[in-house]
């Protein structure tokens, strides 16, 4: 036979609106079946009361603050159970309508007056009514919503929704409440942050769906009262730190997750490194792209991120930071976390991007295959500036140079893959610590899966990125001619120029063989002749089994908050905002300052049609015409007669 539990309210008395206060709280369990003096008789021994010298009285009820277990519904709960409305966006709203509470029945009612663009005023508001008249004096339209039997439920007892005056409909924008009805409104445009929804879209759609007409202030504030829905406090996402990064050490087991604060248990550094990045790694080549960008939330911080290329020629994220600031400490401690969480493999190279300012011949000269080409594009750089070739000689060649470098970089020259990184991030880096931090995670979850997919659809040997450029390879090649010297030393005839291939030490003195790692139209030649296939001389990091097993680890998703088992003690830290980080009053900074270098040297540069010349158009063009300007004389001859 099935128990009930029954929570008692005992003690004090019953006020005049037919409340119990100051009550004291207890719980007796009886048969489903018991009759009324058996639930007399057990609450009674249960409270120790004499029942033949005191009356104990039973009154059922319901209140916010305690909730029945296992028992029965209230017949006003059950008379309306199917018809409550929990959503405040109702667009009907009718006498006799019942609200699960009086929040819903506000916000209805604020939602309602935008709609129909009028004003009220708050004539009566208490617990159990909510009384509501319009603006406009001796105007008849009212709104009347009571409690029913003093439960949280609000029921509309009285509306009449004809008006009697006369008002205009911009009267009512001058509320202040507007914002915020606004504001849930345009909720679900911001849930995504890449999603651009300005304040000008907000005018133009409430202007053509509902037909109000709204000015950019009043516009720009729901922005950001959706917003803070959304993202909450800033400052509150702090404190979610530490059970978020409890909860991945428990969903990624093996996953390198550090937090580090102040004395004043401010915060100061978060690293984050997941399982699925770390065995993926094995299967990539050992070069990492690190990078710094800033962050454009309340408390400006600063995104460390560190990733690498996979063998379909992608990124793979490998570990994010916030830090305080990007110095030297900050990237120690980065690299600390990072070496933990990876480790050193043979031939590993960091490189971080750097401030120098690159052209079309100093990529050529970087990216040279052999000493004698390096030398000469060196010369071609020494003839335009002696500087540049001083400049670059002190900072090393081994630094940015491709044949000079004390690692194999292969294809990596450049932080473009740190770049692409920070530009998928972008609009995220408005989010408050937590939801940055998330938003990674979830990203990193979405391209896990998304690569895992293209590469079980993968049929080549290689990688997407490596068999282009091999099938580029294979097209040159069919244009050279091949002489055997020895079983594996071949020399290769391109026009008048000659080529020595070793495929025993996958070499060519092309130098593009053995830095690239990958066949050359050379030493594809060579191996058509000798009849024998690529695939042994291909590196390993570049296959589609490398590829499969980059990704064979997935992202599992992470549970609901509000299902989070985290321990005491954790939730009892105490992780703050760093004291004077917070951004300043007044319209945020979405970009950083650039350098004099940056600003000058822009992508696409505005030529002059008329002169030829750069930095301004035809239209504000001050020089002389580029090409010989003809003159239309008109000659009048008059005869004299």
């Amino acid at each position: 036979m099935s128990k009930i539990a029954i929570i008692l309210q005992l003690n004090e008395n019953w006020d005049n609106y037919g409340r119990f206060r100051d009550f004291e709280v207890d719980v007796i369990v009886v048969d489903e079946n018991a009759s009324y003096s058996i639930l007399i008789s057990t609450i009674a021994e249960q409270l120790s009361i004499d029942i033949s010298e005191k009356i104990v009285e039973i009154k059922y009820g319901s209140s916010g603050s305690i909730k029945l277990l296992d028992m029965p519904s209230s017949p006003a709960i059950e008379e309306y159970q199917s018809e409550i409305i929990t959503e405040s966006t109702q667009t009907a709203i009718e006498e006799g309508q019942v609200y699960q509470d009086k929040q819903t029945v506000v916000a209805a009612m604020k939602h309602f007056s935008v709609m129909h663009k009028f004003q009220f005023r708050v004539k009566r508001s208490s617990r159990r009514s909510y009384w509501l008249v319009c603006v406009g004096e001796n105007c008849k339209w009212h709104f009347k919503a009571t409690s029913i039997n003093d439960f949280s439920m609000f029921k509309i007892r009285s509306f009449n929704r004809q008006h009697t005056c006369c008002l205009m409909n911009e009267t009512f924008i001058q509320r202040k409440r507007t914002a915020d009805v606004v504001g849930s409104m345009v909720i679900p445009k911001y849930c995504d942050p890449k999603t651009v929804y300005t304040s000008k879209d907000i005018q133009t759609d409430m202007l053509s769906e509902h037909g109000v007409n709204l000015s950019y202030m009043q516009a720009w504030r729901p922005k950001e009262k959706a917003l803070q829905f959304l993202r909450g406090n800033p400052a509150d996402s702090y404190s979610k730190l530490p059970k978020y990064f409890y909860i991945l050490e428990e969903t990624y087991p093996g996953s390198v997750v550090k937090l580090k604060k102040t004395t004043d248990e401010c915060f100061l550094y978060a690293f984050v490194a997941l399982c699925t990045s770390i065995s993926g790694w094995q299967h990539c080549r050992p070069i990492v792209v690190v990078d710094g960008t800033f962050l454009k939330s309340a408390y400006r911080r600063i995104m460390l991120t560190a990733s690498t290329m996979d063998a379909a020629g992608t990124i793979l994220p490998l570990a994010y930071a916030v830090v305080d600031s990007e110095n030297d400490a900050s990237w120690k401690w980065f690299f600390e976390q990072f070496k933990q969480a990876y480790g050193e493999r043979p031939s590993m190279s960091k490189f971080k991007k750097g401030h120098l300012q690159l052209h079309e011949l100093y990529f050529a000269t970087a990216r040279s295959y052999t000493l004698d080409e390096f030398n000469e594009r060196m010369s071609k750089i020494e003839e335009v500036d002696p500087r540049v070739k001083s400049y670059l000689y002190d900072i090393g060649y081994h630094r940015w140079s491709r044949v000079h470098a004390t690692v194999n970089r292969t294809w990596t020259m450049t932080s473009n893959i740190a770049e692409s990184l920070n530009a998928v991030t972008k609009d995220a880096r408005e989010l408050a610590i937590f939801d940055l931090l998330e938003y990674m995670r979830t990203l990193l979850e979405r391209w896990t899966n998304e690569k895992l997919l293209k590469a079980n659809g993968t049929v080549t040997f290689l990688g997407a990125k490596f068999n282009k450029e091999l099938d580029d390879n294979r097209t040159l090649s069919q244009k050279l001619r091949v002489r055997a010297s020895t079983d594996h030393i071949y020399t290769v005839l391109d026009g008048v120029k000659r080529y020595i291939v070793c495929l025993e030490n996958k070499k060519c003195s092309c130098g593009q063989f053995q830095l690239e790692e990958l066949p050359c139209a050379h030493a594809l030649a060579a191996l058509r002749h000798r009849n024998e296939t690529y695939e042994n001389y291909c590196s390993p990091y570049y296959t589609r089994e490398s590829l499969l097993r980059t990704y064979e680890m997935p992202v599992n998703p992470l549970p609901d908050e509000s299902k989070w088992n985290v321990p005491q003690h954790i939730l009892d830290e105490v992780v703050k905002p760093s004291t004077g980080d917070k951004r300043h009053p007044g319209r945020p900074q979405k970009e950083r300052y650039k350098t004099y270098d940056e600003i000058k040297s822009k992508k696409y540069k505005v030529s002059c049609g008329n002169c030829g010349g750069e930095g301004h158009n035809k239209r504000s063009c001050k020089n002389a015409p580029r090409r010989n300007e003809y003159h239309v004389v008109r000659i009048v001859i008059q005869n004299n007669c």
